[in-house]
Order: C-alpha cells, then sequence, then structure tokens
C-alpha cells in the first residue's frame, strides 16, 4: 500500500512537466510548422531560430506524450490534434493554453499567497496595459466558451427566449452561438468598452450585427435595462466577493420579464468546498488573481437566486470548463 501511495506522490510532482512541455511548444509556434508534411528536427529548428538541441528534445517529449508523431526520424502533428493547436485550427486553443502559460508565475508563488492571503496580481495589470494581451485573453474566453454553449443549449430551454443579456459577455460567444441556433434570439453583451472593441468583431464575424447589439458599462454600478426573459451570467461570479456577486445577482434578476429565465455558468464548489477537483483549484486560482474572487459554493448560489425572487431553481454540471450551471426563472 505504501508504494501505492509513493507513485501517486511522484505523479502528482511530475503533473507540471507535460504541461509545460506543451506551453512551450506553442509558445514558439512549433505545432503550426509540425501541421503539414513530416519535417526533422533540423528544419523546425533552423525555421523557428531555436537551437537544434532544444528542439530534438521537445519534439521527442510531445511524441511520448501521443501529441506528435515520429516516423522515419521525421515529425508531425496528426489531423486530429490540428484543429486544436494550430493557429487556423477550427477549434484552435493557442490563446487558451497562452493564457494558462501566463498564469504559471502566480502559481510558482503559491506560498506567498498562503502566507498572507492577498492576490500576487491581477488579470487587469496583467492585461489591462497591453492592447495585445488583453485581446488574446478575449479570444481565448471565445475559444474555451464554444463547447459550453452548446452543451447549455442541449440543457436549458433558450428556444423559449426572444431578448438576451449577455452580462459581462466578453467576445459575446453564448449570444452568438444561440442566437445563431435561435433566429428569433436577439441579444445584448454588457461589458466595459474596451472588451466590447473585441465583441464587435466577432459580430461582423459571425454576421449577427442585425440581431446582436453591445451595451457598454460597469455592471456593478450601471443599469442593465429591462425586459429581457434570459439573462446570462457566464465566467463573471467567481471574479467578485459574497457581497458583490449576490448584488449582482439580484440585479440581474430584476432586468427579467416576470416568468424569464436567468442562467449562472461559473465555477462553483460542491458545499463542503472539496469537489470538484477543478473548482477547488480555480478557488487557489482566482485568488492568485483577485482580493475576493472565488468558487462560491453551489448553496450560495441558490441562496441568491431565491432572494432575488428566482423559483424552480435547477443546478447541474456540464462537461466543459467551467462545469457548473445554475438556473432558474423570476417570478
Amino acid at each position: 500500500m505504501d508504494e501505492m501511495e509513493e507513485k501517486e506522490i511522484g505523479k502528482i510532482l511530475q503533473g507540471y512537466q507535460p504541461a509545460c512541455v506543451l506551453m512551450a511548444a506553442n509558445g514558439l509556434r512549433i505545432f503550426d510548422e509540425l501541421a503539414g508534411q513530416p519535417v526533422a528536427v533540423e528544419a523546425v529548428a533552423d525555421k523557428l531560430k531555436l537551437s537544434h538541441k532544444g528542439v530534438d528534445r521537445l519534439l521527442h517529449a510531445l511524441a511520448g506524450m501521443g501529441i506528435v508523431e515520429k516516423k522515419d526520424g521525421r515529425f508531425s502533428l496528426p489531423e486530429r490534434w490540428r484543429k486544436y493547436l494550430t493557429k487556423n485550427g477550427e477549434r484552435s486553443m493557442q490563446q487558451w493554453i497562452q493564457l494558462v502559460s501566463d498564469l504559471l508565475q502566480p502559481w510558482l508563488e503559491l506560498q506567498k499567497f498562503v502566507k498572507t492571503g492577498k492576490n500576487l496580481t491581477s488579470v487587469m495589470d496583467m492585461l489591462g496595459n497591453d492592447p495585445v494581451r488583453m485581446r488574446a485573453f478575449i479570444d481565448a474566453m471565445h475559444d474555451k466558451a464554444l463547447k459550453a454553449t452548446w452543451l447549455l443549449a442541449r440543457e436549458i430551454p433558450i428556444g423559449e427566449a426572444r431578448r438576451m443579456l449577455d452580462v459581462g459577455g466578453g467576445p459575446g460567444t453564448y449570444s452568438l452561438e444561440w442566437a445563431k441556433i435561435h433566429n428569433h434570439l436577439k441579444a445584448t453583451i454588457f461589458d466595459i468598452p474596451p472588451v466590447l472593441a473585441a465583441a464587435r468583431d466577432y459580430i461582423a464575424r459571425y454576421g449577427m450585427k442585425d440581431r446582436v447589439d453591445t451595451r457598454g458599462g460597469d455592471f456593478h454600478k450601471d443599469d442593465l435595462g429591462s425586459g429581457y426573459d434570459l439573462v446570462l451570467l457566464a465566467n463573471v461570479l467567481h471574479m467578485y466577493s459574497e457581497e458583490l456577486g449576490k448584488s449582482l445577482v439580484k440585479k440581474a434578476a430584476q432586468a427579467l420579464v416576470p416568468g424569464g429565465r436567468i442562467v449562472i455558468h461559473g465555477f462553483c464548489t460542491d458545499d463542503d468546498g472539496s469537489g470538484p477537483l477543478n473548482d477547488v483549484l480555480f478557488n487557489i486560482n482566482i485568488g492568485l488573481l483577485t482580493p475576493e474572487g472565488r468558487s462560491h459554493p453551489v448553496k450560495q448560489k441558490i441562496q441568491w437566486l431565491e432572494e432575488a425572487g428566482v423559483r424552480d431553481i435547477r443546478h447541474f454540471r456540464i462537461d466543459a470548463i467551467p462545469t457548473g450551471v445554475i438556473t432558474g426563472t423570476r417570478k
């Protein structure tokens, strides 16, 4: 039995290594070089101005991880990985991988957070002064949200809605994907002006200018409007304290017509706070980046909804990141 625990600890300790290999290959744009015909180490290294020694070891590690194929001394990226790991892949995760890479440094200082209880940096510090990184972050949010939009559309009667408000909607992924499915749905993306510049690009890309619009402001301070029959809070509440989260849920519910639906999608721990693992780890992650953010427990969010006059509340999880979904209708 002791040997099993020793192996498990070893597995946990080495867990960062494959992630670092993937992040390094992504940051160096190696996957795009492997998307065509099989290539030799030297060709990849020379094209990207990298060391032969470093590229050789990285490509062999990727082959060992089952991501890259090696045949006759040459390397290639199999078709099944290309849509996720190349720049022009239909479900490219390059921006998302880069975002995770950017968050690595705060995690290396976890002991400092545990000692002080104070965030080590902030998302706005990381992105706010760099328009390129801000846009990359927004693009990463879009890439990550796509799967969730499709899974939610299967579980929730979104097709009953005609006017939707996407609070803190970022690139507007949920609004755009749901409007694409339901021709009668019109949506408004509410976010700060710098983010809405990217949202308008996505609206144009989807060809949805006639049915999806934007509204700039601070959702903690500014009016959200009214008359909506669907309000979405996706990947928002975990950024804020219990007080601000509760207030925002109430405000969102008040923007609904009677019988209108609110959907909360985000990280949320089970009531005892020790699961699911991804949500518990995110609880640390958001603590490193925000003063008061956390993966608020499911029970707490349900209580916020009840106090905001929401009924028929349902909680479930989907096979996406994040997993947690809570929905109900306004009385």
